[in-house]
This record gives structure tokens, sequence and C-alpha cells, in this order.
């Protein structure tokens, strides 16, 4: 039998907190507020509460709402993509779409696949700190009705199906998260781009492969261009797409000054070989930029132990997939052509070629 559902305001949080584990635990659903919409759920664990979510939502797969960003992979298998994502956005409007752990398995989709959240919203965060088992959370809203961003809204659509409405105010963005799926080999998929935009995910979440040389107007945007169409080409796609599969390639000097062309000759040489550079402007190599790189290849062994230096500035990269600088000649130096004829820029090309590693890095 549907009852109207008891209001709870927020700011007494405490108090509505204890209420709402307790209903919870009863197998009750609540609507609750969070930084994007209002969502209506219930414990994973409560057989009653899940049923009563897919009488209103259908049986599709529902997202795993968790109190901290340290158990995201408790639930989700962790890849670089995966863990860049959690860094930059958890806790926020991103639902993240992984393969399922083991624990995860009885929660997730057919597909093996399962979403997860971390909210910000501050009642709703420490209520998902302190319950014991995750919930199950989708949009307070009836079929083909827009999400509710307020209580009022949440009460007037799921008043009826709910146990309690807690009363935070008016949604902070007004809209849904955005979500986005990262496949175990980096491929990452935008479902839905929504509080986040897709460019923004894209370049959070794929792995940085950079060149370093010394004013960034020569060899680093030569090797820049050539490993992105190398290894594009090697996948079957345009360049651009290779952020669709986790890789950003980029470019920059030691002692560079920032947003200068590059140099005429260099522009030239690339042309030569089908490659357009003459949009691309120099960069300094910053310490945040070095550490940002998973993959860092040096035109010599001068740029790899400044490299080095910088890195030590900030306690070394950010990721843990990230390696050893190293020089991208492995053996010798690459010949900086900066003011010679236009058939040294040709031989530098020609080693840069020859010198990109073949396999694509992920």
């Amino acid at each position: 039998m549907s009852r109207p559902a008891q209001r709870l305001g927020a700011d007494d949080r405490d108090a509505s907190i204890t209420e709402c584990l307790s209903l919870l635990a009863q197998g009750e659903l609540l609507a609750l507020p969070t930084e994007t919409v209002y969502g209506i759920g219930g414990r994973v664990d409560r057989p009653a509460a899940v049923a009563m979510l897919q009488k209103l939502k259908g049986k599709r797969p529902f997202s795993l709402h968790i109190g901290s960003v340290d158990d995201v992979f408790l639930w989700g298998r962790a890849t670089p993509q995966a863990k860049r994502l959690a860094r930059a956005y958890l806790p926020g409007p991103l639902t993240l779409v992984l393969e399922a752990t083991e624990r995860a398995r009885p929660y997730a989709a057919a597909d093996g696949t399962i979403g997860i959240r971390v909210v910000a919203e501050p009642f709703c965060a420490e209520l998902l700190r302190r319950c014991e088992a995750p919930l199950f959370l989708s949009s307070a809203n009836q079929p083909n009705q827009r999400a509710a961003t307020d209580a009022d809204a949440a009460f007037e659509a799921v008043g009826e199906l709910a146990a309690a409405v807690v009363d935070a105010g008016p949604s902070a963005l007004s809209q849904a998260s955005s979500v986005v799926r990262v496949h175990l080999d980096g491929r990452v998929d935008v479902l839905r781009e929504a509080a986040l935009e897709r460019d923004a995910i894209l370049a959070r979440a794929a792995t940085l492969a950079l060149f370093v040389c010394s004013g960034n107007t020569c060899r680093s945007p030569m090797a820049e261009a050539l490993a992105r169409e190398s290894w594009a080409s090697s996948l079957g796609i345009a360049a651009p797409q290779l952020s669709e599969r986790g890789l950003l390639v980029a470019s920059a000097g030691t002692s560079a000054m920032p947003g200068l062309p590059a140099s005429d000759a260099a522009v030239v040489a690339m042309a030569e070989v089908g490659l357009d550079i003459s949009g691309h402007r120099s960069r300094v190599l910053e310490p945040a930029l070095a550490a940002r790189a998973s993959r860092i290849w040096c035109m010599s062994e001068n740029h790899r132990a400044r490299v080095l230096d910088l890195l030590a500035m900030v306690g070394g990269p950010l990721d843990d997939d990230a390696r050893e600088p190293e020089l991208l000649a492995g053996e010798h130096d690459i010949l900086d052509p900066y003011g010679g004829p236009i058939e040294t820029y040709r031989a530098t090309r020609d080693d840069i070629a020859s010198s990109i590693p073949r396999d694509f890095p992920r």
C-alpha cells in the first residue's frame, strides 16, 4: 500500500541520517539530494528495496553509490585511466562504469560492468559513509519525466514510493552526472555527456605521452606529430581519436619561450611527409606537466637530466603507471637542426621517425 513519505531536513543532519539509516536497514527507499539531481534508492543488500526500485525504473542496471573515493576500486577494476578520472572528479558528478570486481559481481550488469558514483553533496555523502552497504540510486522521477532537482519535485514524483524525502535545497548542478565507461585496454567511452564535458573527460583520463627538447620549435613538435600519426595508424583510427583510446600526445621544451610557432624548416620537413605542424605553439616544460606524463621521451641526455630534476621538485610522477624518462633514440641524442639547412631538418625528422616506439602506450 502506498503511503506519503515523511519529509526530513538536512539541517538536523545527525537526527535525519539516523532515521535514514534505520529506514534503509528495513529495506525502504529514500529520496536523497545529490549535487546533480535528487535520487531515489535503497541498500543493494535489501531485495525488497531493489525490487521497488526496479518496479519504478525497470530492470536496468543501477549505479552503486559509495561513501569514499578510496573504495572505488574495491568495486570496479582499476586502470590508469579510471584512476585519473577518480582523482580528478570524485567525489562529484561522474559515474564510472568499470569491470566489476569479484566483490561487486552480485550487483553487476549482465555484461559484467558496474556503475560507481561517489556523491559530493554533504548530507548524502555522510549518509553513504555511515551506511553499512552501498546504495543503488536512480534519478527521482517517474519514467519519461524530468529528474527532480529539489525536494518538492522529488516528493511529487516519488513521495508515495519513498519512505522519506530528504530536503537539502535545490541541487547545486541541476543536471545528471556524466557517465563514462573505462575499458581494461584503456579505451574510454563517454556514455552520457552531462555535468562534465566530453573533451575534458577524455583529456583527464588519458595517458600522456610527452616529447621533450629545448625550445619546442623543432625536434619535439616533429616527434609529437610523427608519434600521433604512427600510433593512430597502427590502431586504424584518425589521430584526433587517440584520446578515445586513452592517449594524449604532447611536447614541451626545457628552455622554451611560450607561444612560438614551429620553425619554418620544421614545418616544411613535416609537410613533405604529409603532416601539418603549422598550428603548433611552443610550451615550457613545467614540473606539473612532467609529473602528469606517464611516458616521457627526451631528445638528449641533457633534456632527460632536466626532466628528472623537475620530477624531483614535485615528488615524482602522479600516476603509478609512469615510467622513467628515456632517450627517444636510445643510444644517441637526436641532432638539433635549429638554424641548419632543410637537409638537416630532414635527417632529424627521419631519425625521430625511426625512433618512435611502435607499441601504443597504455
